[in-house]
């Protein structure tokens, strides 16, 4: 698959204007690892991490040792939705995150530009086309809403399902959040024979992600946004360290 390297902030807004409208979802990721939710991925041998009936445990364990810290009133009517619920809290599910903002996409990719030292490493954003997607799967075109489409039968279909629900915690909310379904059987994104269909990929040197980082943080991009929580605001501390004392570096430098 072709990739597209951008060094700095102009040329991703530049990017931007080139992808087609219908890649509309997009995913950051500060290291350029495969298209595939946690639950899915592999070890140093390429053998899974977890089997088929230790992924449906661990979200059987979470629904009954989670129901005492749900918010009163919260109820998830599916196996899809407490899916989404879990995957916020850290299960390892069938689910990948993406997002249809490109700028959160961007502050994703950008979460180790002052924690990496290795040059040599990229970020990425990747570009999803979710109405192929699903038009390939479903043979439908529409993001699939899994809070009312109750009954939808997505394990046995030939590609992973693109799907929505309804907001019911802060960071899919804060993040704009949709999330593609994988199969148990199903290969990473940019492994289909659909690939350059659905996909696009936007490739950051690590040598160029400090100042675009500076760049984001300038622009009102924090860590509390992406994550409403407490933890986040010791990052965000940390964060404004980190660009002050790169930005007295490019004064030096200069």
């Amino acid at each position: 698959m072709d990739e597209i390297i951008v060094h700095s902030m102009q040329e991703y807004v530049d990017v931007l204007e080139t992808i087609p409208l219908d890649f509309c979802l997009s995913r950051g990721q500060s290291v350029d690892k495969k298209l595939l939710p946690t639950a899915l991925r592999f070890d140093e041998d390429n053998k899974r991490l977890y089997s088929k009936s230790k992924v449906n445990c661990f979200l059987e364990d979470y629904k009954i040792n989670s129901a005492i810290y749900m918010p009163q009133g919260q109820e998830l009517k599916n196996e899809y939705e407490w899916m989404v619920y879990a995957q916020h809290f850290g299960v390892p599910t069938q689910l990948l995150d993406f997002t249809y903002s490109h700028i959160i996409s961007l502050m994703f990719a950008m979460e180790k530009a002052f924690s990496e030292n290795d040059t040599d490493k990229k970020a990425v954003v990747w570009f999803l086309n979710p109405k192929k997607l699903n038009e390939y799967s479903m043979n439908r075109t529409e993001i699939i809403n899994i809070s009312v489409s109750r009954n939808e039968r997505m394990e046995d279909k030939e590609y992973p399902v693109v799907i929505s629900c309804t907001k019911k915690n802060n960071r899919i909310s804060a993040q704009n959040g949709v999330f593609v379904y994988f199969q148990h059987g199903a290969v990473a994104l940019e492994d289909l024979d659909i690939a350059n269909e659905i996909l696009k990929k936007v490739v950051i040197p690590y040598k160029d992600t400090k100042r675009i980082m500076k760049n984001l943080y300038l622009l009102g991009m924090r860590f509390s946004s992406l994550y409403p929580e407490l933890s986040s605001i010791s990052k965000d501390i940390i964060l404004k360290n980190d660009v002050i004392e790169y930005m007295k570096e490019e004064d030096e430098d200069e």
